[in-house]
């Protein structure tokens, strides 16, 4: 066998890097907030993410169907005991709720929306949220081991807020399991529509996700050709009446 070229033992010294980062870190594409065109030029749906912890109960919310460290930074800004920031192991985190957009404004905003919402929560209004949630004999947070149900049902709470109160209609929510979204009478029936993910190994996440991704997609195009043909239609129809 030849021996490897200097330029071929840095690339491999590169991607041994790239692949330890992204080990710690997470996926970079998920890093930084995301407007509308840069979903677009990344080939993304118009999609926002709900992943659940499953050691403490906590919820992380992403425009990309991975996460980063420097979300769970910025997502959890005030830990403390009840509330640790947690870790970005990849074991702890499945998939609860997909939700799909009718557009990418509509994207954005949810996201924006349930960010501000965890921030509202956990820094503006503390006390206000604190009093609300079901406390133990001791008062506090009710628990069993280190998983607070509390905080998934929040993120519920706040996607239904968020949809209702920007109105962002055609919204196809798809859950882990039907329990997780709660009662219907929460939720606008005029505004969403549930579905139920398919079963599937933690292992190939990624994969269902991603095809979850393709499917938005291409239902996005075929959608958007409607709305152009029909477009057309009508300016015809207008010249020829003039």
């Amino acid at each position: 066998m030849p021996p490897k070229l200097r330029s071929e033992k840095r690339m491999r010294k590169l991607l041994i890097e790239q692949i330890k980062t992204r080990k710690v870190l997470g996926a970079r594409i998920a890093d930084g907030f995301k407007q509308p065109q840069d979903l677009i030029n990344l080939n993304l749906a118009p999609q926002v993410f709900l992943f659940k912890n499953l050691f403490s109960g906590q919820v992380l919310y992403s425009q990309v169907p991975a996460y980063h460290q420097n979300q769970i930074d910025e997502q959890f800004i005030r830990p403390n005991w009840q509330n640790r920031k947690p870790a970005r192991r990849n074991d702890l985190w499945r998939i609860m709720c997909v939700a799909t957009f009718d557009n990418y404004e509509y994207a954005t905003a949810a996201y924006k929306g349930l960010v501000q919402l965890r921030k509202t929560r956990d820094i503006i209004q503390k006390d206000e949220a604190q009093a609300l949630r079901r406390k133990n004999d001791e008062g506090n947070i009710w628990y069993h081991g280190q998983y607070r149900p509390t905080y998934s049902q929040e993120a519920v709470a706040d996607l239904s807020h968020v949809i209702e109160e920007f109105e962002l209609e055609n919204t196809t929510l798809s859950w882990e399991n039907d329990y997780r979204r709660g009662e219907d009478k929460y939720w606008r029936a005029d505004l969403v529509e549930h579905e139920t993910l398919p079963a599937f190994n933690p292992k190939t996440q990624t994969v269902l996700l991603d095809e979850l991704r393709a499917k938005a997609l291409e239902a996005f195009a075929v959608e958007r050709e409607q709305s152009q043909a029909q477009a057309q239609d009508v300016e015809e129809n207008a010249s020829v009446i003039a």
